[in-house]
């Protein structure tokens, strides 16, 4: 535990080291003061990144530790208690220092000394009303709760660890990237980015401290391995697209100091990437023997150290003003979409791309599993792939093509993304029949597990979830707030439409019928869910075909050059909500009609057996 606490130390050093050079070199502290205007001082000018440091350090160690539970270690393997527990004691700690985070903002927001904001509680309340600690508030409640999570005896392992990834969105969206002139690319690649890195350090840190002396160390570090080489392609993604949006030409990486210490973050990711690539050739398959493990923790504390390093960078960046140029830039955006939107054509639904990089890593994941699942299963069905990325495809046109630029502005190309993620694309991916390739490609000893034998959505498949579930959730968005709501924000929107991705999934993964189910569903209970979901979009067509305008003020202020009206515009979105979905639901209502037929087929000879009995 000493040398450990010792190494830990040391790390850390390293990072607040690089820190301080990072932000004095950026101006991020020190600047001059102005006669006669208020200071917060030093203690807030030093304090906020330090504890910024703090916060992002103790949420890539729980989410590292969640990640060692849930992923990296075997069911039965002891040291995935450890990290559980663990995992709990570092979110007390990010919550701490999130609460920290919280007071050195609001001092350095108004800006007053730390002492004087602490004795106004008026001043601490007023944190409620003001974005960024707004969001501070929402990752202070989500680290409790993931706390709590963790000590919880039968709760599956992967929850706290989605609540902490979750727990690390809110800042992204309030901070640089905010203000960037694409707002919802920024906001994107910097999530991205937070999440990838998080897994990959914190994942790191958890094999090394808990996994180096285990016998299961030799299944760990495969699977983090594979782990880390997707992290390191999505931070060294995510980062090209968050630079391309915060930089106002490529010169701005040597004529800024913005772009200096970007190009210092390239140098830490390129030494980074030479970690690796002597980790896949010299321990991960060799890591069962003593030396090889003895090589692969030293490697491993030196990349520690790096990393650390590159999160000093990172919280100096985040405190360093982009370039003048940039900042004027971000200005000149749509009033309430926060980026350009051309007029409107239909040629424009193909042309008008937003090359969203959360949106893309998200599909390259299961575009790259099912690829491997194929190679690894053998013989396997060509429809059944086609189908698989068919459905990516299309939901690809439907995210990050014209569509998604213009489904925040115009009922009609949000009624085509929205029956797109809804109905076509769970339909196809669930065509692709996942779940029976990861039972085919993986074993109880593979290097990701035996996936197959894991029971997903048994309680979430239930007759009576899905026929509930989803006429509510339609109701829900277009009866309340709802709708406006996520239209007026990039987050919101995304979430928005990846909970009725998942709803479209589940409902298709019953009607499809080309993956196991985790429990029986009887022919009528899903002849019943064929039509609910049939008469949902017959019902949310025709009410906006004769209906009045839905999020009109909204509508009335986004909708760019070239729309027709917005009431023509619904009339329109209430034809795909009629049509679309009709015709993707033909293929399962036959097979639904074949089954019953089949079924009356066998059922003949046993009633003339009876009759003639």
């Amino acid at each position: 535990m000493g040398w450990k606490a010792a190494y830990a130390g040391l790390a850390v050093c390293v990072g607040v080291v690089v820190l301080a050079a990072a932000l004095r070199f950026g101006g991020g502290v020190g600047a001059p003061e102005i006669a006669g205007l208020p200071t917060a001082g030093a203690l807030t000018d030093w304090g906020l990144p330090l504890a910024r440091f703090a916060h992002d350090v103790c949420a890539l160690a729980c989410v590292g530790t969640l990640l060692g539970a849930a992923v990296l270690a075997p069911a039965t393997s002891p040291e995935s208690a450890w990290c559980l527990r663990a995992a709990g004691w570092w979110a007390l700690g990010w919550a701490f220092a999130t609460l920290v985070s919280y007071v050195l903002t609001l001092s350095d927001f108004f800006p007053m000394p730390v002492a004087e904001v602490v004795s106004a509680p008026h001043l601490l309340n007023f944190g409620t009303s003001l974005p960024q600690t707004q969001a501070l508030l929402v990752v202070l409640a989500v680290t409790f709760v993931v706390a709590a999570a963790t000590l919880v005896p039968r709760l599956p392992r992967w929850v706290p660890l989605v609540i902490a990834v979750f727990g690390l969105l809110p800042p992204a969206y309030v901070g640089h990237a905010a203000s960037a002139a694409d707002h919802d690319i920024a906001v994107s690649a910097l999530m991205a980015h937070l999440v990838a890195v998080s897994v990959w350090v914190g994942g790191l840190g958890a094999v090394l401290v808990h996994f180096r002396r285990s016998g299961d160390l030799r299944i760990v570090l495969p699977r983090f391995s594979t782990i880390a080489l997707c992290c390191f392609a999505a931070v060294a993604f995510s980062g090209l697209a968050g630079a391309w949006v915060r930089l106002s030409s490529p010169s701005d990486l040597w004529q800024s100091r913005y772009g200096l210490l970007l190009l210092a973050k390239v140098a830490a990711l390129a030494i980074l990437a030479w970690f690796g690539w002597n980790h896949r050739r010299r321990t991960v398959t060799g890591v069962a023997d003593r030396g090889v493990r003895r090589t692969f923790v030293r490697l491993a504390a030196g990349e520690v150290g790096v990393m650390a390093a590159a999160m000093g960078l990172a919280v100096g960046l985040s405190r360093t003003p982009p370039s003048p140029a940039a900042a004027d830039a971000a200005g000149h955006g749509h009033p309430v979409l926060e980026y350009t939107l051309a007029p409107f054509t239909p040629g424009a639904l193909i042309t008008e791309v937003r090359l969203d990089p959360l949106v893309l890593l998200l599909l390259a994941l299961p575009a790259a599993g099912y690829l491997i699942g194929v190679r690894r299963a053998g013989a396997w069905p060509s429809g059944r792939t086609i189908a698989w990325y068919a459905g990516l495809a299309l939901a690809a046109f439907a995210l990050v093509g014209g569509v998604a630029g213009y489904a925040r502005a115009m009922s009609s190309a949000h009624a085509l993304q929205h029956v797109a993620l809804t109905v076509v694309v769970p339909l196809l991916l669930c065509l692709g029949a996942p779940l029976t390739l990861a039972a085919r490609a993986t074993t109880a000893t593979s290097q990701y597990g035996d996936l197959g034998s894991r029971a997903f959505g048994r309680h979430v498949t239930r007759p009576a979830f899905l026929l509930t579930a989803y006429p509510v959730l339609f109701l829900l968005l277009y009866g309340t707030p709802w709708l406006p709501w996520s239209l007026a924000g990039h987050a919101p929107h995304l979430v928005t439409e990846s909970l009725f991705c998942g709803l479209g999934l589940l409902t298709m993964w019953v009607l499809a019928g080309a993956d196991p189910l985790p429990r029986p569903f009887p022919w009528a209970a899903r002849v019943r869910l064929l039509a609910v979901v049939a008469l949902v979009h017959v019902a949310l067509g025709t009410y906006l075909l004769v209906g009045p305008p839905i999020a009109a003020e909204w509508l009335a202020l986004a909708a760019p050059p070239g729309v027709p009206g917005l009431v023509a515009d619904q009339r329109l979105a209430g034809a795909i909500f009629l049509l679309v979905p009709l015709l993707a639901l033909a293929p399962p209502a036959v097979r639904l009609a074949l089954e019953r037929q089949a079924a009356w087929v066998r059922a003949r000879p046993k009633a003339r057996l009876r009759e003639e009995s």
